[in-house]
């Protein structure tokens, strides 16, 4: 699995069968300091996610294991909104920080 941050969508008027009605959204990974890196992949949407969302990439074919995914010609899907990311006693990200709303 890999961080990346969502930085736009996909527009599709027409797609597969078992695509249709899917969110494909554009993911820019993050390097193990949660900064953004060069590297971008289009990913189909398993949780909802939208703009500046932090999120987890699940990649090749574990990415087709989710009921959504399932049967779909995909490799990259979203599977979960990062809430923070610790390393160590570093907190690296935070959705919201302490106090913050």
């Amino acid at each position: 699995m890999k961080l990346g941050i969502v930085i736009g969508n996909v527009v599709a008027t027409r797609k597969t069968g078992n695509m249709e009605g899917g969110k494909i959204l554009v993911v820019r990974y993050l390097n193990e300091a949660c900064e953004e890196t060069t590297v971008s992949h289009a990913c189909i949407d398993t949780v909802d996610a939208g703009p500046g969302d932090v999120v987890l990439v699940c990649a090749s074919s574990s990415a087709r294991q989710t009921a959504r995914t399932k049967g779909v010609a995909t490799d990259s899907a979203i599977v979960g909104i990062v809430d923070s990311v610790s390393s160590g006693s570093v907190r690296l990200y935070e959705k919201h920080p302490p106090g913050g709303s």
